[in-house]
């Protein structure tokens, strides 16, 4: 049960709500994102169900990530709106992490959530796709829910697989994904309200109950994975302008997700920049204009980073990279430069950071 929520509707009469997760959860398919995605839907059922009640909303889901980015961004677009009921989706996405960062990753977002405040209610959702139903049919393995589901368990959190109910829609339909879904992977609208149906009966069960007295804290318990969880920062280039050459500030914001950014003037502008810390990541642009940019650490190691994949064929977005993970727990250093060389299906040499990602 999720008393916490039941006392703020009932009580408190104010609820923030928090949406963290993937292209599912932020829409992705849905006519519109914001009225016709499960998350847009079980806002509007929310308000129905407790007219007296002021919602907020906090929308830090993101196409195309994992908690690997999670862990950088969970203060900054999460936490940072002050969330008193958190829903968190990445299973989809954290199936493509490997297996040894799928734990460490996912409880770091969670212990985060819970350390920030510990009467914040989770609620842990799973989805699923054609292709991640066909390795779970040939092999049985799905390990980033299962391994979720692991850790929901350890901290005492509820779950609602979506992605079952989706899975018995399409059977139903004989097997054909594009019934329920876009792509095989990101619901259309039909697919969005059978989701919806899903959480709506689970939140009746989990608000079903008595009224509590006061908020409960929740017990953070031992944590599990044998990792060392360090908590991710994400550094806007704003907060260090010294450490740029040939960049201008481009005070607009981007796909929702950069309220500003940093454009490279061309080839040759350049980036130096120091840190403390295990990994090293950028938060950017990719669209069809992209090129790309070398990435020097501690003058040894040098990786070419393009920020063009096929998808910016079709649309431009915020994505992220690591190029530098598990490193000695010390001072680094970083030099980026923007080089004359891009994918040949690129239609340009363009580059636009708004943040650095540090574990």
């Amino acid at each position: 049960m999720l008393n916490n929520t039941v006392y703020r509707l009932r009580k408190e009469k104010k609820l923030t709500v928090g949406y963290f997760g993937g292209s599912i959860t932020e829409g992705a398919g849905a006519t519109s994102w914001d009225h016709t995605s499960w998350r847009g839907l079980i806002n509007k059922h929310l308000k129905e169900t407790y007219p007296d009640v002021e919602f907020k909303e906090v929308m830090a889901a993101i196409g195309g990530t994992g908690t690997d980015f999670g862990l950088c961004r969970c203060q900054h677009d999460l936490l940072s709106g002050k969330p008193d009921l958190v829903f968190i989706e990445f299973a989809v996405n954290d199936s493509g992490l490997e297996l040894t960062e799928q734990m460490p990753c996912y409880e770091n977002c969670l212990r985060q959530i819970l350390s920030y405040d510990d009467t914040v209610d989770i609620i842990c959702v799973f989805t699923i796709t054609k292709a991640l139903e066909k390795k779970l049919l040939e092999t049985g393995a799905f390990s980033s829910r299962s391994i979720q589901s692991t850790l929901a368990h350890h901290y005492g959190l509820p779950t609602v697989d979506l992605g079952e109910h989706i899975r018995i829609a399409v059977a139903n339909a004989g097997g054909d994904w594009l019934k329920y879904t876009t792509d095989e992977t990101h619901p259309n609208d039909d697919g969005y309200i059978v989701y919806t149906n899903v959480m709506k009966k689970a939140l009746a069960r989990l608000l079903d109950g008595e009224t509590p007295e006061a908020l409960i804290h929740h017990e953070i318990p031992r944590q599990l994975s044998h990792e060392t969880l360090v908590n991710g920062r994400m550094i806007e280039l704003s907060e260090c302008e010294d450490t740029l050459s040939g960049f201008t500030f481009i005070n607009k914001p981007f796909k929702r997700r950069f309220p500003h950014y940093y454009k490279a003037n061309g080839i040759g502008s350049t980036i130096d920049y120091t840190f403390e810390g295990t990994g090293f990541g950028l938060y950017w642009l990719m669209d069809n204009n992209s090129g790309c940019i070398s990435v020097t650490l501690d003058s040894k190691e040098t990786k070419v980073l393009s920020a063009w994949d096929d998808y910016c064929k079709s649309f431009s977005r915020a994505g992220y990279v690591f190029p530098f993970k598990n490193l000695e727990n010390t001072k680094h250093t970083v030099h980026i430069r923007v080089i004359d060389e891009k994918n040949p299906e690129s239609k340009g040499n363009d580059i636009a950071i708004y943040a650095f990602l540090l574990v």
